[in-house]
């Protein structure tokens, strides 16, 4: 009981302390209500200890709607439940990237670090969560990373396009090539239909891809060819 006491003791020294150098933490009970919010936490979002303690930290400080700090999406509010739950639980989980908008309306970006908070008996009663600030250069990354995932989106939608467009007519070239081959035809002919059959195999497998960095390089291939 004495070590604890000590260091209870020590987690508030460090937790309240308004150093710069202590990161922005918060943190809630059992129950799912905030019951930390450090000097870190006031200067990043612009929200006192006060104005947010003893509110549920999912849906009144960090949710969607009308909550102190609005997430990003839908996703976002889900992540943070389960990591939050997580740590409940015992389960250790990753830096999870995080963004959330301040009070001034301003976008923040950073890494959270979820951890459980135990008392004397061992038992939980509540999480921590820390806030790693990201540096410009992985505010950069970070910025990369939403771009290409975007153009990512953005190339499989006219991969998908191209795909609805060519699967139509080649299916009708199949059909037509299929009623073909039960008439009569001359050798010249079935080597016509036999070829025919491999070009048309090729663009079956060319349209099952769905890697297009793939389908181009192979593009660049037959070019060279």
């Amino acid at each position: 009981m004495d070590k604890f006491t000590r260091i209870e003791g020590d987690y508030k020294a460090i937790v309240q302390n308004p150093s710069p150098l202590i990161p922005p933490i918060f943190g809630t009970d059992e129950f799912g209500w905030c019951s930390e919010w450090n000097s870190a936490m006031t200067k990043l979002t612009g929200w006192k200890r006060e104005e947010v303690m003893d509110k549920m930290l999912l849906g009144e400080v960090f949710g969607i709607n009308m909550a102190c700090c609005p997430l990003k999406s839908q996703e976002s509010f889900v992540n943070l439940g389960v990591v939050l739950n997580h740590a409940m639980t015992g389960q250790v989980s990753e830096k999870l990237p995080f963004g959330f908008c301040a009070r001034s309306g301003k976008h923040i970006e950073c890494l959270l670090c979820v951890s459980k908070k135990l008392n004397s008996e061992g038992s939980v009663t509540g999480v921590f969560c820390f806030l790693q600030l990201a540096s410009p250069e992985l505010q950069q990354a970070l910025h990369v990373q939403r771009l290409s995932e975007q153009t990512a989106v953005k190339r499989l939608k006219e991969l998908s396009y191209i795909r609805r467009q060519i699967r139509n007519p080649l299916a009708g070239i199949i059909f037509s090539r299929k009623m073909m081959e039960d008439t009569e035809l001359g050798a010249e002919q079935q080597q016509l239909l036999h070829t025919s059959a491999q070009c048309q195999h090729q663009l079956n497998k060319i349209l099952d891809d769905s890697d297009l960095d793939t389908i181009i390089d192979g593009y660049d291939l037959v070019v060279e060819d």
